[in-house]
Formats: structure tokens, C-alpha cells, sequence
């Protein structure tokens, strides 16, 4: 089921001619805010200059924009646009319709046991942030 999910979403990112790289960078974006581009290369696991031609393919795609910092001009910024918010947005949203589709197919009890398995997940989850907090 997670591999179908998966392969759903990769799928669509494909149609919207966005990559994985693409995504990931967007989604950090989204989450911390403009990110230094020295910041970008560690996220993705490259140098400098690798970073800066997947940024440029992205900015030329009217993804993200590249400003230099206000407070250092040495640093430069990436940022969502618009447009790149946007995308970001529809794919969270065509993944949001597909769950919840998969969910108006279940029964009552069956929505309310999915609930309470979801809580309890949630609930391990926090328990492993909180023991890898303290080690």
C-alpha cells in the first residue's frame, strides 16, 4: 500500500516535472524558512556547486528565487516563490483527496479503529523523539 502511495505521488511529481531533489529542497523551504546556500548544499549531501545547479534549474522553473541576505551580502538566500508555494500546495492537496477517498470507503467502526491505531502511533513516535532526545 505505501509503495503504491509512493510510487502515486512520485508519479505526479514527474507530471509537474518536479524532482525528488526538487521536493525535498521545497519542503525544507517551506518548514525553516529562505536557506542559505551553503545550508542547501549540506541538505542535499553536495558541494557548493552541485547545490547551486539544481537551484538554478529550480529558479529557472520559477520554483524558488535567490536573494542576497540583507543582514551579510556575502550570503544568498533561497526562497519559495509564489508559484513554487503553489506547487508545493497542489501536491500536498492531491495527496490529501487520495487519502481521503481511501477513508469515505470505510465503515464507521472501521474509521474509528484507524483513529485510535493513529494515535497510538503517534503516541510511539513521541516516546522514540523523546528517548533519541536523551541519548
Amino acid at each position: 500500500m505505501l509503495a503504491g502511495e509512493r510510487a502515486a505521488f512520485a508519479h505526479r511529481c514527474h507530471e509537474l516535472q518536479i524532482s525528488m531533489a526538487h521536493l525535498f529542497l521545497m519542503t525544507m523551504i517551506e518548514k525553516q524558512g529562505p536557506l542559505p546556500m551553503t545550508r542547501v548544499a549540506e541538505l542535499i549531501g553536495s558541494g557548493l556547486p552541485t547545490a547551486t545547479g539544481i537551484v538554478s534549474r529550480m529558479e529557472e522553473r520559477g520554483l524558488v528565487r535567490r536573494a542576497h541576505d540583507t543582514r551579510d551580502r556575502r550570503v544568498v538566500l533561497v526562497s519559495l516563490t509564489d508559484d513554487g508555494g503553489a506547487e508545493l500546495q497542489t501536491l500536498h492537496l492531491v495527496r490529501r483527496e487520495r487519502m481521503a477517498a481511501a477513508i469515505s470507503h470505510l465503515t464507521t467502526p472501521e474509521r474509528n479503529e484507524l483513529l485510535s491505531s493513529i494515535r497510538s502511533l503517534r503516541r510511539a513516535f513521541e516516546r522514540v523523539y523523546r528517548e533519541g532526545a536523551q541519548a
